[in-house]
């Protein structure tokens, strides 16, 4: 791996900087457990696009999150810049963006803070920060303003940025809101709402491809029903039609017909609809037979290709 490759990280090698408490209740989770044998860096960020939908640091007390499992899990890895790049700029899940944030602000050389987060503090891309009754929801853009504000995470406490370095992100943060909006919004801010509805973009089509997908398993599956059923529904179809045609036909001719013509369609009615009712008898009696022979058929198969 190339030098301008391999991110300048700092503090703890072990924990990732983590608090305490965090860190051993990751080692003890059993879903942390888990992940033992997801081994790329692919492998976990589907893991985050499948499972992440919080960036909290606790779930139940104490108890490790999910989010805060996988960045633990990332830190193994070691990641490269490029890696990193494409996690804050993913454009599928903005909690992989989250996470990738996480890791730059947990182990992340202090002085290069600004020049990954900066640029992002703007952004609009919409994130659930804590679930419950009232979920905390955010913006990418605040929650990197947060980082690179505040030592504080939603109970957990993030790695201490030295006084003078956290100065200075503090005067590039008001320098940056002041010229903002003295222009009335910058050209930068404009692009990265434009790059944030373009991912949301990217979601809705992907959202929209596994509905696709999903109808497309649907119509697998009622063609797959058995041949009894479809006999079934296309017989009660059949005289479902037949019903509604004969009744509308009926009450036309109701409305003319003499006591004598309505005593003699009575009868013709009732004689129909005995033979009717052997007909659907016998189609049954027909299906019924068709659908164990089927299942003799299938049984002997399964039977011989055993032997």
């Amino acid at each position: 791996m190339g030098d301008s490759n391999r991110l300048e990280t700092w503090g703890n090698e072990t924990n990732m900087n983590f608090n305490p408490i965090i860190y051993q209740n990751i080692l003890a989770s059993p879903y942390f457990k888990s992940l033992y044998d997801k081994k790329t860096y692919h492998e976990i960020v589907d893991e985050i696009y499948n499972e992440v939908y919080t960036l909290e640091p606790f779930v139940k007390g104490t108890t490790a999150s999910t989010a805060f499992c996988l960045l633990f899990k990332l830190w193994t890895q070691r990641l490269t810049v490029k890696q990193l790049e494409g996690m804050i700029d993913h454009t599928d899940s903005p909690y992989i963006r989250g996470i990738g944030f996480l890791y730059l602000r947990y182990v992340c050389a202090p002085k290069q803070l600004w020049d990954w987060l900066g640029p992002y503090i703007d952004d609009e891309e919409e994130i659930d920060m804590t679930h419950g009754a009232k979920p905390t929801k955010s913006t990418i853009g605040k929650l990197c303003r947060h980082l690179l504000s505040d030592i504080k995470f939603y109970g957990t406490m993030l790695p201490r940025i030295p006084v003078p370095i956290a100065r200075e992100i503090e005067k590039k943060i008001a320098d940056y809101d002041r010229e903002s909006k003295g222009r009335g919004g910058a050209k930068g801010s404009d692009d990265r709402r434009s790059s944030g509805r373009e991912r949301s973009n990217s979601r809705d089509r992907y959202r929209r491809r596994d509905d696709s997908r999903g109808s497309k398993y649907e119509k697998d599956r009622r063609r797959s029903r058995s041949p009894y059923s479809r006999e079934r529904s296309r017989h009660s179809s059949r005289d479902g039609s037949r019903h509604s045609s004969r009744d509308r036909h009926r009450d036309r001719r109701d409305r003319s017909a003499s006591p004598r013509d309505e005593f003699d369609d009575y009868q013709k009615r009732s004689k129909q609809d005995d033979e009717r009712r052997r007909d659907r008898y016998s189609d049954r009696s027909r299906d019924r037979s068709y659908d164990r022979s089927y299942r003799r058929r299938s049984r002997s198969r399964d039977y011989d290709r055993r032997r």
